[in-house]
């Protein structure tokens, strides 16, 4: 397997396992588990777009980094509350 399918293999699991745990909403610290997750995907496409020279690719996953992060200080105060109790 060569590093171009690996990369995309990786960025696609992660894409999914993300999207998983944001969507069972179980609790809050799933949840920021999950939008972390979606970082780290995101920065993993991101990379394939950089070396494919795919700007739309790049352009993308910026946006959704941005969202993610959002995702991840709107719901990090809840997780932290339901840590302490």
């Amino acid at each position: 397997m060569d590093e171009m399918t690996m990369l995309r293999t990786f960025s696609a699991v992660t894409t999914v396992a993300a999207a998983a745990l944001v969507a069972a909403n179980w609790n809050a610290r799933v949840t920021v588990a999950g939008f972390v997750i979606f970082i780290v995907a995101s920065i993993a496409w991101m990379t394939d777009g950089w070396l494919e020279n795919k700007a739309s690719l790049i352009i993308q996953n910026a946006i959704l980094l941005l969202i993610n992060i959002l995702g991840v200080w709107r719901w990090l105060p809840r997780a932290e509350k339901e840590a302490a109790s």
